[in-house]
């Protein structure tokens, strides 16, 4: 079994969600999916912030 990184990639779903967002019908849809791509950059963020210490 390959060896597998668990950190999933924050900035690959950051991505999706602001395209996604940008296709949304409604207001509503498009502000859930911002909401969205900002949680995943902020976890982008943390965990490279983490990788870069070596924590």
């Amino acid at each position: 079994m390959p060896d597998q990184d668990p950190t999933p990639d924050y900035e690959r779903l950051t991505i999706d969600a602001l395209a996604a967002a940008a296709a949304a019908k409604t207001d509503e849809q498009r502000h859930m999916l911002l909401d969205q791509a900002a949680i995943y950059a902020a976890l982008g963020e943390k965990t490279r912030g983490y990788a870069l210490r070596g924590r």
